[in-house]
């Protein structure tokens, strides 16, 4: 039974991971940000000796609007916090993955491979390319197992409410009569947990040399059309109204290009667009 680290275990993805690990028979830990500090080399001494045989690297900043705020806070994080985790695996003779996002910045085609430009637009895309880097560096000149999967929006249950389709589901199953949101028009690729899982335990299973994946649905969905769905799974015909206000280098359209995965480990998305917005329905029910 394979020991697995996970940093960051106690948020949204991680929290899932964890349950989904534990599930598939793995051996898990799941220190909290007070018992293992990413940014803090000393914090990693004590994992030492302790049979780990994966490393999941998910701690980090994560909310853009904050990173335009507090910059500093995301390159330190998610950069010092990742040279941490893959100097730790390096010392260990041990495998990762690093739970990297959306990067590509405003596409110039759809859908978008692994191989298309990456163009950071903002200080937490930026930091997780930088940790990407980091990743590649280690993975192809110190022969390390890593790999880096580019998460696309996820979604599932128990996301935070700053995130779209939670604060939609919210709107929906509350008492207003009306959903409001920012902007009806952008389009994502949304992905929901359950898939994720499955990669990143595809991950611990097959990091072998250094690997990149993109992990979508390969569609995308604009916010109306998202709102459109929530309130058919929720059984609801409020009204709909925007206030017209765009994010600052805001994307106008994303699809994930998921065919490399697909094709080296047999991976692709299970979960509809539809049946996901059920169950997150569902469970805020």
């Amino acid at each position: 039974m394979k020991k697995i680290l996970i940093t960051g275990g106690k948020g949204f993805i991680g929290s899932h991971i964890t349950r989904y690990l534990k599930e598939c028979g793995y051996d898990v830990i799941a220190p909290s940000s007070g018992e293992l500090n990413v940014t803090k080399q000393d914090n990693w001494g004590k994992w030492k000796g302790k049979n780990v045989c994966h490393v999941l690297h998910l701690a980090g900043k994560t909310f853009i609007p904050d990173s335009w705020e507090n910059p500093e806070q995301f390159f330190e994080t998610n950069g010092i916090g990742t040279l941490n985790a893959v100097s730790f695996c390096k010392n260990q003779k041990i495998g990762m993955t690093y739970i990297s996002a959306y990067i590509y910045g405003q596409p110039t085609y759809n859908p978008v491979p692994e191989t298309a430009a990456v163009h950071p637009n903002n200080p937490y895309a930026k930091s997780k390319y930088m940790a990407e880097e980091i990743c590649e560096f280690f993975g192809k000149y110190f022969g390390m197992d890593i790999t880096v999967l580019r998460l696309f929006n996820v979604y599932g249950a128990r996301q935070s409410e700053r995130f779209l389709i939670p604060l939609i589901v919210s709107q929906a199953l509350g008492e207003r009569d009306r959903i409001t949101v920012q902007d009806l028009e952008p389009k994502r690729d949304y992905v929901y947990i359950d898939d994720v899982c499955r990669a990143i335990e595809l991950s611990v299973q097959k990091t072998k040399g250094y690997h990149l994946f993109n992990i979508g649905s390969g569609g995308s969905y604009s916010v109306r059309e998202i709102i459109e769905k929530v309130q058919k799974a929720a059984g609801t015909k409020k009204s709909v109204s925007s206030v017209n206000k765009v994010r600052r280098n805001e994307l106008n359209d994303v699809i994930a290009d998921i065919s490399s995965i697909q094709e080296t480990w047999g991976w692709e998305p299970q979960i509809t667009i539809e049946a996901g917005l059920l169950r997150c329905v569902e469970d805020a029910r």
